[in-house]
C-alpha cells in the first residue's frame, strides 16, 4: 500500500452481504472460463456503485466523511436495482461488462449532492502513487478518476456496477434488488476498483 500524502478515494454504495454473494458469484463464473479481468470481494475489490471520485490528503479525511455524513443524512434509504448488463469499450476492442442500475431520482440526487459538496475538498490529479496497490501489482494512472467530476457526473452521471468481466455472463440473474442504506469511501486501485473500505456513513432511517 502506498504512502503518498494523498489518496485517491471512491465514494460508493457497497451491496449488503447477500447483494455482494450473487454479484461475485458472476464473476468467479466468468473467471472459470478464462474470461474476468481480475477478482471480486468481500475484502479486496468490492462490488460497488460509485457516486463520487477524486483525490484527498490524507490528513483531510476526517473532514471528508463529515461532508458525506452530512450529505447522507438528509437521504432516506434508496432502492437499487441492477437491471441491465452492458459493456464498456476497453484498449484492443475488448470489453468490460457492469450491471447498469435504474437511475431513480434520490440516486441521481444523493450523486449530485454528494458530487457539488465534495468537489470543494477534492482534487482532480491523481497519480499512480495515490493508487492502493500490494508489492509487485502494475497500476496505471488513474484518468478515470481525474475525469469522473468533469466527464462522468450530472447529467452524464451512469450507475453501475461493475463486474470485471469480458464477455456477458450473468445476464440471468437479473434483476438484482437491494436497499442502500449508507455511503462508503474506499481507496481506489487498480481500473478503478475498490481495495480498501475506508469508512461508511448511515443515510438517515425511515
Amino acid at each position: 500500500m502506498n504512502t503518498h500524502p494523498k489518496i485517491a478515494i471512491d465514494i460508493v454504495i457497497l451491496p449488503p452481504d447477500d447483494i455482494m454473494d450473487k454479484i461475485i458469484a458472476i464473476n468467479k463464473q466468468a473467471a472459470t472460463a478464462g474470461l474476468a479481468w481480475g477478482p471480486l470481494g468481500k475484502d479486496d475489490f468490492l462490488p460497488h456503485l460509485s457516486l463520487a471520485m477524486g483525490c484527498v490528503q490524507y490528513n483531510s479525511l476526517e473532514t471528508v466523511k463529515s461532508v458525506i455524513e452530512a450529505v447522507s443524512n438528509k437521504f432516506e434509504p434508496i432502492l437499487i436495482e441492477l437491471h441491465e448488463l452492458y459493456y464498456a469499450d476497453m484498449p484492443d476492442n475488448a470489453k468490460m461488462y457492469c450491471l447498469r442500475a435504474k437511475d431513480v431520482p434520490e440516486l441521481q440526487q444523493l450523486h449530485e449532492n454528494l458530487a457539488t459538496e465534495l468537489q470543494k475538498h477534492f482534487s482532480y490529479d491523481c497519480t499512480k502513487e495515490t493508487l492502493f496497490s500490494k508489492p509487485g501489482e502494475e497500476v496505471k494512472e488513474p484518468d478515470y478518476i481525474n475525469k469522473f467530476h468533469s466527464s462522468y457526473s450530472f447529467e452524464a452521471f451512469d450507475p453501475h456496477v461493475t463486474l470485471r468481466i469480458k464477455e456477458e455472463v450473468g445476464h440471468d440473474a437479473l434483476p438484482i434488488i437491494f436497499t442502500a442504506n449508507e455511503v462508503a469511501a474506499c481507496h481506489a486501485g487498480v481500473m478503478t476498483t475498490c481495495r480498501k473500505k475506508l469508512f461508511a456513513v448511515p443515510m438517515r432511517a425511515k
